[in-house]
């Protein structure tokens, strides 16, 4: 259990510095309401216009 607590906060280590060019790069190239996704092949930059949320009258229990 030790180990995969100690691999967990490696792994996030490690995607912490991973981020850290692409969060630059959005800084500088783009303003502060964009987005990126992005999956093993490919890598997405949004932005969002208008957002409506947490309309959960419709959500069954």
């Amino acid at each position: 259990m030790r180990t995969d607590i100690q691999e967990n906060k490696k792994k996030l280590a490690e995607l912490k510095e991973a981020t850290k060019p692409l969060i630059k790069y959005l800084c500088e190239n783009y303003h502060p309401h964009v987005t990126a996704i992005v999956t093993p092949t490919s890598v997405e930059v949004m932005e969002g216009l208008q957002a409506v949320l947490n309309i959960t009258e419709f959500i069954v229990d």
